[in-house]
C-alpha cells in the first residue's frame, strides 16, 4: 500500500504534469492559428493609446477616461463639433445620451424613462409621446407633438388628406406603429392605431389613424448619415477606417478573436 506521502507527491507530481501540458497546449495552439503574413510596414503603426502627431494632424483617443457603461455607435454632429452616444445596457425602457465636444470631454446628458421607443432621428431624440431638441440646444425639456386626430374619431378620406398636406410641408416624417405606440390595456392599441410624426419648420406634427404606414410606402428612405460605421464594417473598404492586418492573440468563439488591429485612417486624401 503506498503511503500518505507516497500519495501527496503522486498529487503534486500530477497537477506539475497537468500545468506543464496546458502551456505545452496553448502554445501549440498558438502555432496553429492561421496568421497574416506581416510586412515590415506593420512595425510603423502605433498603439493607439499613443496617439498620432504630425504637422497636419493630431490623433487621439476620444475618451480621456473609460467609462462604465457599454455605448453605442457615436453620432457625429459637425455643425456643432459634438458627438452623441446612447447607453445601451441594461433595461431597455430607459435610455440615456451622452454629448462628448471633439476633445474628448463629456459637456452633456440627458436620460429618458418608461419609454421603449426613444430613438435619434436627424438631429431630434424622438418618443413615441414627446420629442426633444436636446441635441440641437441643450434643452433638457420634452416637447409634445402637435396633434391631429389624437382621439382617432376621423375617417378615413380626411386622414388620408390631412397625411399628404403634411406630408408636402415636412422636411422629415418618422412612424410608429401601434404596437408600439400604446399600453397593453389601451383601446387604440387593439383598434391598431398609428402616429405618423412630421418635422416642420423646426416643430413636431403628430397624425393618428389606422394603417397609417400604407401611406408612408412613397416616402424616401431617410439614411442618418451622421451614424458612424460600426466596428464590423472596418474590414470592408469605407471612407473612415480600415483594418489593413489583424493578429490573432487569443480566440473567444467560434468566429471571433482577441488580437491587434492595424488600422488605417482616411482624412481627405491622406492616410494615417
Amino acid at each position: 500500500m503506498m503511503s500518505i506521502y507516497q500519495k501527496n507527491s503522486l498529487v503534486v507530481l500530477s497537477l506539475i504534469l497537468g500545468f506543464v501540458l496546458s502551456i505545452a497546449y496553448g502554445y501549440g495552439f498558438r502555432n496553429f492559428i492561421d496568421q497574416p503574413s506581416f510586412s515590415a510596414k506593420d512595425i510603423e503603426y502605433k498603439m493607439i493609446t499613443e496617439g498620432i502627431k504630425s504637422d497636419n494632424y493630431n490623433v487621439s483617443p476620444l475618451f480621456k477616461i473609460r467609462y462604465r457603461f457599454e455605448l453605442s455607435r457615436p453620432y457625429y454632429f459637425p455643425e456643432r463639433k459634438n458627438i452623441v452616444f446612447v447607453d445601451i445596457q441594461g433595461d431597455k425602457s430607459e435610455r440615456s445620451f451622452y454629448k462628448v465636444d471633439s476633445l474628448g470631454n463629456l459637456v452633456d446628458s440627458i436620460r429618458f424613462r418608461k419609454d421603449y421607443s426613444t430613438i435619434i432621428f436627424g438631429a431630434y431624440i424622438l418618443q413615441n409621446t414627446a420629442y426633444s431638441s436636446w441635441i440641437i440646444d441643450g434643452d433638457t425639456t420634452s416637447k409634445n407633438y402637435i396633434a391631429y386626430n389624437a382621439d382617432a374619431s376621423w375617417s378615413e378620406e380626411k386622414i388620408e388628406d390631412e397625411f399628404d398636406l403634411l406630408k408636402q410641408k415636412a422636411k422629415d416624417v418618422f412612424y410608429f406603429k401601434y404596437e408600439s405606440l400604446w399600453d397593453y390595456n389601451d383601446p387604440r392599441k387593439e383598434n391598431k392605431i398609428d402616429k405618423a410624426v412630421f418635422l416642420i419648420d423646426g416643430k413636431w406634427y403628430a397624425l393618428y389613424g389606422k394603417n397609417l404606414y400604407v401611406n408612408l410606402d412613397d416616402l424616401p428612405d431617410h439614411k442618418l448619415t451622421n451614424l458612424i460605421l460600426g466596428s464590423s464594417n472596418f474590414d470592408k473598404p469605407n471612407k473612415i477606417a480600415y483594418v489593413a492586418d489583424f493578429q490573432k492573440l487569443s480566440r473567444i468563439r467560434k468566429n471571433q478573436w482577441d488580437g491587434f488591429a492595424y488600422i488605417n485612417l482616411f482624412y481627405k486624401t491622406d492616410t494615417i
